[in-house]
């Protein structure tokens, strides 16, 4: 066994110990914090293993009986988008996959990528911009990373650099997966952490952020975000590439190669508009969006209707995301519920003496440390289920308006974008061997910084205006 799989065997052996005697020893309180330390450490070290862990994690909060009565099982599956939102993540993954089977998804990304222009800092910004298009059409980052990962290609190999040896291929790439990572705030469908972080919210503070109150509250900063890094970017990694008749041609090229709009594209065009505006008028219309779009979803299977085949579909559903979604929003209501998290975030206000600690300056220091935290994590999902909560609790200790603390670590849990495990588009555009490792840590860290102050000076006024804090 190599030394890296034995401590990941001693930590899980550690941690189950842990968990068993928490269990047989603890009131509910305690074996919630126990579900949620075993959560971690499975998810941590074995992603590949979501499907399992997020199931065990699942029975053990029915066996406890804090979370998952039958009559709560059954309520939070037919919630709206308010409650679970498994359903609208369901018929996401299936839209997201008839978008890409039609190609519709790529037909929009690359329509938007090559339409700003053959200049190189243009192109890149076409990356951004392609990548906020997008956002919306599926909750898999990874699934739009392989999306834009070809067109990308496509738009590099356009002006023959060398692959690892262009600033302006790393630029391109670069850009692309940071604005993976920064359009997925902007909303609440567009990334799994996102309900999760505003259940958390709901959970405490009693306000419900739907698919339109999530837009107003993020939009407006994750264009500024997306305008940042964008700059951040080509100031960086100035591309040494002009513009030719050469690579105007092959730009052309991938445009032309589109063709005319299909039968297949038109249908999962208007299935997808119909679910969009359920999701945005939900709080109008008080209907179930979740149930009513997985209806639509499901009828892409319908013969000389859809476009998909549920043979070749089932194998290539991601299970574990799906059922990691639903296991840590089932968490979070167990956390909210029992507030498990309090004593680890009680034991950290007291080691720090944070009740020193001026308002302002503790909602910033929460903000920076949060942010950067996420060097630790290797997922976005499990980052939201640890530390939405402790963030929310903390500044419930400290006698803040807990809104100031956990909208903007909410909206910044997407961003994860210094190291390549941090997420998996992050290594689904570093793989691809365009731009270098220290040369994603030094545009990482200059966005997260970037974004983490945008959030404290710009953010928290905006959500004041709204009145959200």
């Amino acid at each position: 066994m190599r030394r890296d799989e034995a401590l990941k065997a001693a930590t899980v052996l550690l941690t189950v110990s842990g968990f068993l005697w928490v269990a047989a020893t603890s009131q509910i309180q305690g074996r919630v914090l126990g579900v949620v330390f075993l959560a971690l450490v499975a998810w941590s070290l074995y992603p590949e293993r979501h499907l399992e862990s997020s199931i065990l994690v699942i029975v053990l909060l029915s066996f406890f009986q804090v979370s998952l009565s039958p009559e709560e099982f059954i309520g939070s599956l037919l919630s709206t988008y308010g409650g679970s939102g498994l359903w609208i993540i369901v018929s996401g993954f299936i839209l997201a996959k008839a978008m890409e089977v039609s190609g519709l998804g790529r037909r929009i990304a690359l329509w938007i990528a090559t339409s700003l222009g053959g200049r190189p800092d243009s192109i890149v910004l076409s990356v951004a911009v392609a990548n906020l298009a997008v956002a919306p059409l599926s909750p898999s980052t990874t699934a739009k990373a392989f999306l834009l990962l070809p067109i990308c290609t496509g738009l590099v190999e356009a002006f023959g650099v060398e692959k690892g040896r262009s600033k302006y291929g790393a630029a391109v790439m670069l850009m692309a997966m940071a604005a993976n990572n920064v359009c997925s705030t902007a909303f609440l469908t567009a990334t799994v952490p996102n309900p999760i972080s505003a259940q958390y919210i709901r959970e405490a503070t009693g306000l419900a952020l739907g698919w339109l109150g999530w837009f107003r509250m993020a939009l407006p900063l994750t264009l500024v975000l997306l305008a940042a890094s964008w700059l951040l970017c080509v100031r960086l990694f100035r591309p040494e590439v002009r513009e030719t008749p050469e690579s105007l041609e092959r730009m052309r090229d991938l445009r032309e190669g589109l063709g005319s709009l299909s039968r297949g594209e038109k249908t999962v065009a208007l299935f997808f508009s119909a679910a969009l505006l359920l999701w945005i008028t939900e709080g109008l219309h008080g209907l179930n969006s979740g149930l009513i779009s997985l209806a639509l979803s499901l009828a892409l299977f319908a013969p000389r209707i859809g476009v998909l085949r549920l043979g070749g579909f089932a194998g290539e559903v991601p299970w574990g995301s799906i059922t990691l979604f639903a296991a840590s929003m089932f968490l979070a209501r167990a956390v909210g519920q029992w507030g498990a998290l309090d004593p680890v975030a009680g034991g950290i206000f007291e080691v720090l003496n944070l009740s020193s600690v001026a308002p302002a300056l503790f909602v910033s220091s929460v903000v920076l440390v949060s942010m950067f935290l996420h060097l630790f994590f290797t997922s976005t999902t499990v980052y939201a289920t640890v530390m939405a909560p402790l963030a929310i609790s903390l500044a419930e200790l400290q006698g803040v308006n807990v809104l100031s603390v956990a909208l903007p670590v909410a909206f910044l849990t997407p961003v994860a974008v210094i190291l390549p495990v941090n997420t998996i588009p992050n290594i689904v555009f570093h793989s691809a061997g365009y731009f270098s490792h220290r040369q994603m840590i030094a545009y990482g860290l200059a966005v997260s910084l970037v974004s983490a102050v945008a959030v404290l000076l710009l953010g928290l006024p905006y959500w004041g205006l709204l009145e959200l804090t």
